[in-house]
């Protein structure tokens, strides 16, 4: 399928990975692959107990006497698909797309974060003519996750000093700094009664356009979560409703794109005209909203335990917290109401808080906790990560900056992400080691419209090689 496409290596490497297996936590048959590569191409080949791949590629002998360099992404993606879309993540490749510059799917994440700094690694040191110091190729597990791959990474296992993440997003932008953050769970037990009004509904929201809850949380792209109160206040004009379940997203690092409410009502049916509110979410074009009468339920919710759910709902907060004093067009701190879940008589939530300020992270943890605690949730914090902080002098980021300029014409960029990036866990394993992040331009990661730019692919193909020849 992307045979034709250029760098040609870096193509044939990602469509091979489009084949396997690799969701967060599935992550055993890539890992295998990717091992195997690496011995049958005579190479020192490391699989770890969280089963990160580390490939050991000597010098060109012209560069012997230089530093090795660490080249590193992860293996594993996020899997998610449109509704309606039939995909098995754990056996089904991943349906690819070529369209003008991109590469597309259909209907599913592409998993080109971070597929592509998989297949640049990959072609990178199969290439016996390549000039560049030793390389150490290092590709994680679990960094969509919990980053226990990049936790997992012992001191001794690397040996270079600077480090070359291939997992931002935007090409000519070099990432140097990220913010830190946590999973807010919020749990409670749920209380019912029996059913007092006559019929069932199931209100559906479907196809949002979601996205990255780091990346794209400025954009005001609707939440799922959020539209579904908004549309339960449109029912409430028309009639009385008895609350059944709320269920909505499913990725902590992903904004929620579809969302489904049952209720009860007296009504026979609903003709209820949405226009007016999708017409605030101008992002949202392909936004779908339904309603349709179901299998009557037995218990819905107590008024209590209704007036809970509706009123963390409205209050939580969801977007941007708060913007970096010192880069005005950077989130400083922001959260993702990300995942309602409703099984058996329990209700977890789960909100991703993210920050590069630890002032700001502090207290917008505290404020969300208490807006948890006042509507009947326990609430506990999990998989916390440090800032990736900026650091003021980096030899490493100079000389990409230099090289840069020199093979396009033009300056690099130089940013602070308000994303998780896998060098804030290496700050901690390795602090004297230098590290910055770069990528190829991809639109809409960790949604069904991911989509990979071909040209700036080759582009940034070229831009690491000459890199590593600097270095």
């Amino acid at each position: 399928m992307l045979e034709e496409l250029k760098p040609k290596r870096v193509f044939h490497y990602f469509e091979e990975l489009t084949k396997i297996p690799r969701e967060s936590g599935n992550e055993q048959e890539v890992s295998d692959f990717l091992y195997n590569i690496g011995k049958e191409l005579g190479y020192e080949t490391i699989q770890d107990d969280s089963n990160n791949v580390i490939i050991r590629k000597p010098a060109h002998p012209d560069y012997v006497d230089h530093e090795p360099v660490v080249l590193q992404g992860h293996m594993d993606m996020v899997a998610e698909k449109a509704d309606g879309v039939s995909h098995d993540f754990t056996k089904d490749p991943i349906p690819l797309v070529v369209e003008d510059d991109w590469v597309k799917t259909k209907g599913t994440t592409l998993g080109a974060d971070d597929g592509i700094a998989v297949a640049m690694g990959l072609a990178i040191i199969e290439d016996k003519e390549a000039k560049h110091p030793a390389i150490e190729l290092l590709i994680t597990t679990d960094e969509e996750t919990t980053m226990s791959g990049a936790r997992a990474v012992k001191k001794e296992a690397l040996h270079g000093k600077k480090l070359l993440n291939i997992d931002a997003e935007v090409e000519g932008i070099l990432l140097s700094g990220c913010s830190g953050g946590h999973n807010l769970i919020g749990t409670q037990t749920l209380d019912y009664q029996p059913r007092k009004l006559k019929n069932t509904f199931e209100l559906t929201i479907k196809n949002m356009l979601g996205g990255h809850s780091g990346m794209e949380i400025h954009q005001e792209r609707g939440n799922a979560i959020k539209f579904a109160l908004q549309a339960l206040d449109l029912i409430k004009t028309i009639s009385d409703y008895e609350l059944v379940s709320i269920v909505g997203g499913s990725k902590h690092n992903a904004i929620p794109r579809d969302a489904k409410v049952i209720f009860t009502s007296n009504e026979e049916n609903f003709t209820i005209d949405f226009s007016d509110l999708i017409a605030k979410y101008p992002l949202d074009l392909d936004m779908e909203v339904t309603i349709n009468q179901v299998e009557d339920a037995k218990e819905v919710l107590t008024q209590e335990s209704k007036e809970n759910i509706e009123h963390f709902i409205a209050e939580v907060p969801h977007g941007v917290y708060s913007m970096m004093e010192e880069y005005p067009d950077i989130v400083e701190c922001s959260n993702n109401l990300a995942i309602f879940e409703m099984n058996d008589g329990h209700l977890k939530v789960t909100i991703s808080l993210r920050s590069s300020n630890p002032e700001t992270f502090d207290a917008h943890t505290k404020n969300v906790k208490n807006i948890y605690q006042k509507n009947g949730f326990k609430v506990v914090e999990e998989d916390y990560y440090k800032p990736w902080e900026f650091a003021k002098d980096s030899k490493l980021r100079e000389v990409a900056l230099v090289t840069y300029i020199e093979n396009f014409g033009k300056e690099m960029k130089v940013e602070i992400v308000h994303a998780a990036l896998e060098p804030a866990v290496f700050t901690e394993t390795f602090p004297e080691m230098e590290m910055i992040a770069v990528g190829p331009t991809m639109k809409d990661v960790h949604s069904p419209k991911e989509r990979l730019s071909i040209s700036s692919t080759e582009r940034t193909f070229k831009f690491i090689k000459k890199l590593l020849e600097r270095l």
